[in-house]
């Protein structure tokens, strides 16, 4: 394990998180899609905020997942995410391996690429790796990974409004300015609020050593949502967004109503 990889661990504690369920959840019986903050309406499907696609089949098997938090949607919303979080997936995984979860979904991510699924996706990922940035020679054979940061960002943010209706039965809108993601793989070592905030706040995920997460909001910043998202044991993910109900000059020309879940 590199030094890097474990300053990534000690965030969250000094030893890996257990895959096995932590406790029960129940499904969320709610009158509104949570994407878009309408009414459900035929057609609809069940969504997990924290996505099927982050646990490897031989995850789900050997620990028995069936405990993901599940939330109706309208199926065109959706639908319109699947594209992205194959991305996400496949973009993030060279970053987590070394522990069980990421070798896992490392090796399902490569196995898929050689029976032919999802070749043209996963083939626009390698191309992302770059040995010669700007015609440089990293040393010790070091490459730059590049990523479409929209995509991820979006994604990100998706997890969180998905939990954060989970939590408070409050839609969050997709678009809101005031969204901040930031990601922290490989040799990118977390700033200190990410310690300080990860050493004193409660875990929050079913399978953390899958997906974990923490959260908290800060009535002393004008109510400002703090985010920390722990995937495969190997990334962190920062989301930290203005409350709904702020009037400051970054939100306010875009604040939409917000609904309460029925």
């Amino acid at each position: 394990m590199t030094a890097k990889v474990l300053r990534l661990q000690k965030c969250y504690c000094a030893d890996s998180h257990a895959i096995k369920a932590s406790r029960t959840v129940k499904k969320v019986v709610s009158t509104l899609c949570y994407l878009c903050g309408t009414t459900l309406a035929p057609p609809t499907n069940a969504d997990h905020p924290v996505m099927q696609q982050l646990f490897a089949r031989e995850i789900r098997r050997k620990y028995n997942v069936s405990q993901l938090i599940t939330l109706d949607v309208h199926k065109a919303c959706n639908t319109a995410y699947k594209d992205d979080e194959d991305y996400f997936v496949r973009s993030l995984m060279p970053f987590a391996r070394g522990s069980e979860a990421g070798n896992a979904i490392y090796a399902k991510v490569l196995g898929d690429f050689r029976t032919g699924k999802q070749v043209p996706l996963t083939k626009m990922v390698l191309r992302e790796f770059d040995p010669n940035p700007t015609g440089l020679f990293l040393p010790g054979g070091k490459v730059v990974k590049r990523f479409h940061g929209e995509r991820l960002r979006r994604v990100a943010w998706k997890i969180v409004r998905g939990l954060h209706f989970y939590h408070n039965n409050e839609v969050l809108p997709e678009i809101w300015k005031s969204v901040g993601v930031q990601i922290y793989a490989g040799e990118t070592p977390p700033p200190d609020d990410v310690r300080c905030f990860a050493s004193i706040t409660a875990s929050r995920g079913i399978y953390p050593g899958v997906f974990d997460y923490k959260f908290d909001t800060f009535p002393e910043a004008k109510n400002l949502h703090y985010w920390l998202l722990l995937l495969w044991d190997r990334i962190i993910v920062r989301v930290a967004f203005h409350d709904p109900a702020c009037t400051c000059p970054t939100c306010r020309p875009d604040r939409p109503t917000q609904e309460k879940a029925g």
